[in-house]
């Protein structure tokens, strides 16, 4: 709530430029002072300043600096609003001032939000795009055509098919879609691997000490998730990872019906460093199905519990000693009926007796808080 003593407060500095944003965030009583009313206040180039509305001293002082957590609601003068995917020139311009790079790269520059913020900052650049308007530069297919100290890369996400995430060539530009373009891709391993190929490609590129700063941004359409953080092979040395806000995103504006899920309102800005020229740390994701029946390292407890849910939630002794008889496990017990007697038994807040030697699983709803729960070592 911001109160006529706030804005006279906050006038002066207003007066300064237009704002176009403006947070207020209370914080409770702290043992050296009382409680803290933060005010943020966000101008149209970019520029940030904050203070403490509770503060009798009231002043505010200027942002400065890329923190872990990135968040602009303007994107200052530079770049097209009109390209889909684009993001605030400000980032570009926070990451230029603190790596301070001789040479920068931009191999998806789309609608020409870096190629702006470097040519303002005097930073020799390289600017490249699938888009002829930007050299049709192939990354799936073509070396970068010389080595830098920096390389900023803002891939398009994964579009499931269907969704409503942005595609490029043959729809921001061209009349078809190309062959190499990653956002026409809708099938997550092919993504994985198109995503990999590339990055591989311009980390080798990179002078010994340079950087690679990845924007990247996870994907989601009817109960299907992906995550090109989470998914992505990574060469090099990872130094920092940086959470950047998402604004004024379409996904904001629509009301899902009967929907239950969190709205994606993050991207990821991947720092990777090299630093070698010969020897390329290599940390690959690799996806596998482990099924628990072929498991030794399972405890008994999981076991009986994930059968007897497979089995409807309700079976005797008998019928899961037949479904558990011929389990890698039981290969090294002499007494496996005995074994899942013991633990239905020790396990009484997870299986319910219902009739002699006759066990269900307990409902989830009518199971009682305690502190008292029987905990096995693994």
């Amino acid at each position: 709530m911001i109160t006529v003593k706030d804005l006279n407060l906050l006038a002066p500095y207003m007066a300064k430029g237009k704002v176009l944003n403006m947070e207020v965030k209370e914080f409770g009583r702290t043992r050296n002072r009382g409680a803290v009313r933060e005010v943020l206040l966000e101008f149209e180039d970019g520029t940030k300043l904050t203070g403490d509305l509770n503060n009798p001293n009231f002043k505010m002082t200027k942002l400065q600096g890329l923190t872990t957590i990135a968040s602009y609601f303007v994107r200052g003068k530079y770049g097209n609003n009109q390209w889909r995917g684009n993001f605030s020139g400000l980032l570009v311009k926070d990451l230029i001032e603190f790596y301070n790079p001789k040479f920068a790269i931009d191999p998806m520059v789309g609608g020409g939000t870096s190629h702006q913020v470097f040519s303002e900052m005097g930073v020799n650049n390289l600017c490249l795009d699938l888009n002829p308007r930007w050299g049709e530069f192939d990354a799936l297919n073509m070396e970068l055509p010389c080595s830098s100290d920096f390389i900023l890369w803002h891939p398009p996400y994964m579009a499931f098919e269907g969704s409503s995430m942005p595609r490029y060539s043959g729809v921001e530009w061209g009349k078809q879609k190309h062959s190499s373009d990653g956002s026409h891709i809708t099938d997550p391993v092919e993504f994985t691997k198109w995503f990999n190929k590339i990055q591989a490609n311009f980390y080798a590129s990179l002078r010994k000490g340079g950087r690679m700063a990845i924007v990247m941004g996870d994907s989601r359409y009817r109960g299907k998730y992906y995550s090109m953080f989470k998914n992505m092979d990574m060469y090099g040395t990872l130094e920092q990872v940086i959470i950047k806000e998402q604004h004024n995103c379409i996904s904001d504006s629509i009301k899902y019906s009967g929907a239950k899920f969190i709205p994606i309102q993050h991207e990821y800005l991947v720092i990777i460093r090299k630093d070698d020229n010969y020897i390329f740390p290599c940390h690959i994701v690799k996806s596998v199905n482990v099924d628990i029946r072929k498991s030794e390292k399972i405890t008994w407890k999981t076991l009986v519990q994930a059968t007897l849910e497979n089995m409807g939630g309700k079976a005797s002794v008998g019928e899961l000693y037949e479904a558990l008889s011929k389990h890698q496990k039981a290969k090294t017990n002499n007494n496996v009926r005995e074994k899942i007697r013991q633990v239905l038994g020790k396990y009484s807040q997870e299986f319910e007796r219902v009739a002699d030697g006759v066990f269900k699983l307990r409902d989830l709803s009518s199971r009682v808080s305690s502190n008292n729960l029987v905990v096995q070592a693994l």
